[in-house]
Formats: structure tokens, C-alpha cells, sequence
């Protein structure tokens, strides 16, 4: 976007030239212009230049339309991208134009420049290229987290995963709203290899509690249950030092991606549509835009690079999702700053125990014999106690009474017992 002084300049570079002598085409190719801007230029006096310099300010651009809800995006998020600005117009305008990146970006510059909303300075990190590698070869694991705002305005924060092709550079991600836990590294993993439709020989991780215990004279200790699946899937394990750009800068890129062109300034409804927004982001713009180091769209070298991935065929992981909590004397559990009840009764001394898992935006709560016990919605605030009325009473006296009152109704009492018993279980 070239700057009214710019211009300008230009402006007078033009005069200069033509009067030494030098025709359209040589002022054109010296300039870097076309031959026809020059020839405009040569022909409007400086107070013609100056009134066209004014016209320039105050012409109509193409997506003056949504100037409003850009100024309002840049205001609330001052650090978001133009990349992601044109990812928000097209998900929020279904009758969005065609238009070039090019294009958006030099109106959101106007923007900030309009709206005196300058972008702010960050630090700038020192990377290194490394080779390509060959088609099929690796793909990079990451984890990140971002705060995001929900509907009733509270804090939720997000943690994820996301998994890249080192050579096609196509990306997959998965949210959770808890922290994450080996489990949903091994789902997120076999979704990733799904949409995929294949997997890499080898996968390149930081040494992330999640996958690895300990470190003993060099040799890595994973987890179980990673350990588990790695000798199930057969693929090559690197680990490496977190935020390393030279071994796994893809990736390092990718969780930034994530977290700027997707996360940030969205609103968090639930688990099940954020990750639902997440695959339509994939498919409308990060898989699909061409890529700034290699050039080339995602995409189209993922069809390339399938036919060198490792089959995939989903297989049951098996085990049972969840942790084990300690049940409080009052009948409740603590998690996560909050207080869940469960039915009278549930405490039955030192060391009683529940399995504590989350679905969706449920949590249950369900006994060693696997009988559920409670069912909650998770309460993202902090000190609350989240009571079911059911659970503050014992109702087993009241209803063995009216079954023996209705059973003394039957001729047959102790089939009528039984039939009784059969329905209450």
C-alpha cells in the first residue's frame, strides 16, 4: 500500500526523469512503475497531483462494509493478524467477496492507520531452514493453551493438540477443556491419523508428562499406556527439547497458528462446537491457504504425500477414561476448586474412592462396580459446591415401607415382594 509521501516522491522522480530527457518506457523501467502511471503523472501538474492525492484518501474501497467490524476486531485484539481478520470475515459473511490476501491485508492496514490501532512490536526469534523431507517421513506434536471468554463472560481455559505433516505441512488439531491427559493424546492421535488417512513413520514430541515418566542416562521412560500404543502403531518416537525451532519448528509455528488465526478473540460455547469450528477453520483456511515457507497450498501436497503414509486402521484403545478421586466425609468430591455431591451414603471410611470422567460438558461420577452414581454439569467458576437435592436425603426408608404396604394388598405376599423388589431394582 503506497503511503501518500510515497507517492509523492514518485511523483517527482517522474518529473525529474522526463526533464533529463527520458521517455515513458525508461522513466517506467527505472521507477519500477508501469508505463502507464507514468505517463499520468507525467501529465498532472503539483497542484493536480495534490487534489488526486486527496481523492485517494477518501475514494470507496471494495470492503469498506466491513470497516466497522475490522476496527471493532483490531480494538478488542490490537495483536490479531490480517491472515486471521480474513479468516473471521468469511466465517461470519457467508456472502463475503472474492478478493485477494493481498487485498485484505492493505485494508486492514488502512484500518489500523484509519483507527490509529497499530499492531504491537513482539520479540523476534532467530529460526534456521531445515531440509525437506521426503513425502510420508515425520510429523511434529504440540500442546498449547489459551484462555477464552464464554458466553456469560467467565474465564475457560483450552488446552490442546495439534499434529502436522512435515513435508505436505498439512495440520490437525483437538481441543479439550481439561487438563490434558494421556487419554485424549492417544484420541487426538487417532482422529489426526484419520483425517490424515494414513500415518507417518515417525512423530517428533517434546518430553511432555503426558508421554514420558523419566529420563534414565539418556534412555526415555514413556508412560504406560503411551508405551502401549507406540508398540501398537509401530512408528518411530523423537523427542526433543521444548521450543527447539531446529528439530520440530513446524509444529512450533503450527500451535502459534492455532492460537492467533483461530483461538484468540473467539467465544467459547462448548467443547462440541469448538471442535467442530476447529475442523471448518481446517478445511477453509489453514489447510488450504498457500503456505509462507514452502509456497505451496497444504492441501494439494497432502494428496501427493497420502500415498506414502502408513495404512491406517482404527483399533479400540480400551481402558476406561478417567481418574480416581478420594470421596470427602460430607459425601461430595473436590475437583478443580469445586465441590460435587454424591448420594448419602457414598463415604464408607478412609479411602473410599470414585472414577471421575468428563463428557462433553458432564461430570460424572461412577462407583469401582461401575454404577453412576452422579451426573453434573462442570461449573468453571471456583468454590462452588454443585449439590443434586436427591443426593441430601435417604430415600431407601421411605419407599421398603410403602413397598410393604402394598405388598400386604396381595393374596400372594411373597411373590408380590418379589415383583416389587424386581421394579424398584
Amino acid at each position: 500500500m503506497r503511503t501518500p509521501l510515497k507517492r509523492l516522491t514518485m511523483h517527482n522522480q517522474v518529473k525529474e526523469l522526463f526533464r533529463k530527457g527520458f521517455n515513458d518506457s525508461q522513466i517506467a523501467c527505472i521507477a519500477g512503475i508501469h508505463r502507464e502511471t507514468v505517463c499520468k503523472y507525467r501529465l498532472m501538474s503539483d497542484d493536480d497531483f495534490l487534489i488526486f492525492l486527496q481523492q485517494q484518501k477518501l475514494r470507496n474501497r471494495k470492503l469498506m462494509p466491513y470497516e466497522s467490524f475490522v476496527a471493532d476486531r483490531i480494538k478488542n485484539y490490537p495483536a490479531c493478524s490480517s491472515a486471521q481478520i480474513e479468516d473471521w470475515l468469511k466465517e461470519h459473511y457467508l456472502d463475503f467477496p472474492k478478493v485477494t490476501t493481498r487485498t485484505i491485508y492493505a485494508f486492514v492496514q488502512w484500518v489500523r492507520q484509519t483507527h490509529n490501532h497499530p499492531k504491537p512490536k513482539g520479540r523476534n526469534r532467530q529460526c534456521h531452514p531445515v531440509e525437506e523431507l521426503p513425502y510420508g517421513q515425520q510429523g511434529q506434536v504440540d500442546f498449547g493453551e489459551l484462555w477464552l471468554i464464554d458466553q456469560d463472560k467467565h474465564r475457560i481455559k483450552v488446552h490442546f493438540m495439534t499434529m502436522v505433516l512435515s513435508r505436505s505441512r498439512r495440520k490437525y488439531v483437538r481441543f479439550t477443556n481439561q487438563p490434558v491427559t494421556t487419554r485424549f493424546v492417544l484420541e487426538a492421535h487417532e482422529l489426526a491419523f484419520a483425517f490424515f488417512e494414513g500415518m507417518p513413520k515417525t512423530l517428533v514430541y517434546d518430553q511432555d508428562c503426558t508421554l514420558v515418566v523419566d529420563e534414565n542416562r539418556g534412555a526415555v521412560i514413556h508412560t504406560t499406556e503411551f508405551e502401549r500404543y507406540v508398540l501398537l502403531r509401530k512408528f518411530t518416537v523423537h523427542l526433543c527439547r521444548k521450543s527447539d525451532p531446529q528439530s520440530k519448528g513446524k509444529i512450533e509455528a503450527g500451535v502459534k497458528y492455532v492460537k492467533r488465526n483461530f483461538l484468540e478473540g473467539r467465544t467459547f460455547v462448548n467443547l462440541e462446537l469448538l471442535n467442530q469450528q476447529a475442523v471448518d477453520w481446517l478445511h477453509r483456511t489453514a489447510n488450504t491457504k498457500v503456505h509462507a515457507s514452502t509456497r505451496l497450498i497444504p492441501d494439494d501436497e497432502w494428496k501427493t504425500e497420502v500415498g506414502y503414509l502408513r495404512q491406517y486402521t482404527p483399533i479400540p484403545l480400551g481402558g476406561v477414561a478417567g481418574k480416581f478421586y478420594n470421596v470427602r466425609k460430607d459425601n461430595t468430591v473436590s475437583y478443580r476448586g469445586n465441590f460435587y455431591s454424591l448420594p448419602l451414603g457414598s463415604y464408607e471410611g478412609p479411602g473410599t474412592k470414585v472414577l471421575l470422567s468428563i463428557k462433553d460438558d458432564q461430570l460424572l461420577l461412577t462407583h469401582e462396580d461401575t454404577r453412576l452414581l452422579a451426573q453434573h454439569m462442570m461449573e468453571h467458576s471456583k468454590g462452588k459446591i454443585v449439590m443434586n437435592n436427591h443426593h441430601r436425603r435417604d430415600t431407601s426408608s421411605k419407599i421398603k415401607a410403602l413397598q410393604e404396604e402394598l405388598c400386604r394388598q396381595f393374596s400372594d405376599q411373597q411373590k408380590a415382594g418379589l415383583f416389587l423388589e424386581m421394579i424398584h431394582h
